[in-house]
């Protein structure tokens, strides 16, 4: 192909990805080492009440002659960044953008941001295994069912794929309350188990979510990559004597192993941004999530600059996970 030809065909993707990836990462990293806080002025105003007006002193931040509010920025470093990881030992003395002036903040404790890390560490390490391995069974289990019925299999198996997060989670946290389904079934034979009230039930049900909302994604993958097995090498092998387990080990997966890479690399990246199950299942007592960090950041202390260094941590922590399966899929490509 011609490098004209290939430049536009290429083009339009890495102007999109340009404009809807890069430009608000480069954004995101300009705030997290900047803070901006509003330019105040001391006024005099007339506050009218029952028994006249007075002249009351008060705080308002200024304006341009456009009525834009004035603010005052400056280059923070490393800040927020040590503010998030609990490494501030003085606290984070920044204010967000409404600030009058440096306003000291409890720092995020190194305890949070460590547990954080660690539940979305070990989502990832207990959803991964499931999904591959699950997704491959039902690849392989529809390879079995008659043409009638492939159907109506695959329909009830991408059902949790097609349901949005939010609404899954919220079907997970009503069967699973304390008058829901399962502790009412669990009841009768004398179990008795409340879901949303210990860590380690909650934890558990946002991995089950995890694992029942992304299974289908990797069936489905590995169900097309079975398409693509060589009859004539399942055939040889047969006639070799293979058994099923042999012919599985030594034919379809070193098959499917690019499929089997491409779907961690997927879920690794998705898994490490763990957020609506934290929200909707927990609120972020018993779990809380490197994700879920950046939206309390946000939400709780007000202050964009500070949850810009948490996101980018975020990245960062992906790209870290990525890295090596890369590598060693550059290494097989590179020696192929």
């Amino acid at each position: 192909m011609k490098l004209r030809s290939f430049t536009g065909f290429v083009a339009p993707s890495v102007l999109l990805m340009a404009l809807l990836l890069a430009l608000p990462l480069a954004l995101t990293l300009w705030l997290s080492v900047h803070n901006c806080t509003l330019q105040m002025e001391l006024v005099t105003v007339q506050q009218t009440g029952p028994f006249g007006a007075h002249p009351v002193t008060t705080l308002r931040a200024r304006t341009a002659a456009d009525g834009q509010a004035l603010q005052t920025c400056s280059f923070v470093g490393a800040d927020y960044y040590r503010a998030i990881l609990g490494l501030d030992a003085g606290g984070d003395t920044r204010a967000g953008p409404s600030a009058v002036s440096a306003v000291p903040a409890a720092p995020a404790a190194p305890v949070e941001f460590l547990a954080a890390l660690r539940f979305t560490l070990l989502y990832i390490a207990g959803t991964t295994p499931f999904v591959l391995g699950g997704g491959l069974a039902l690849a392989l289990a529809m390879n079995q069912v008659t043409q009638r019925l492939k159907g109506a299999f695959i329909a009830a198996s991408l059902l949790p794929f097609i349901i949005t997060p939010v609404v899954g989670a919220l079907a997970i946290k009503w069967l699973f309350r304390d008058a829901g389904l399962v502790p009412h079934l669990l009841s009768q034979v004398g179990v008795q188990v409340y879901w949303m009230a210990q860590p380690w039930s909650a934890q558990l049900l946002v991995v089950l979510y995890g694992i029942w909302h992304v299974l289908p994604f990797a069936f489905i993958v590995f169900y097309a990559g079975l398409q693509g097995v060589p009859q004539d090498a399942l055939e040889a092998a047969t006639l070799d004597g293979a058994s099923r387990w042999q012919k599985l080990r030594y034919v379809t997966l070193p098959h499917l192993m690019p499929l089997v890479v491409f779907v961690t690399l997927i879920h690794l990246m998705d898994a490490y941004r763990v957020f609506e199950p934290v929200v909707v299942l927990t609120q972020g007592a018993f779990t809380t999530s490197v994700q879920y960090l950046t939206y309390h950041v946000l939400l709780q202390e007000a202050n964009p600059y500070k949850a810009s260094a948490a996101a980018v941590l975020t990245v960062a922590g992906i790209a870290v996970l990525l890295v090596p399966l890369l590598r060693k899929t550059w290494k097989e490509q590179r020696g192929g």
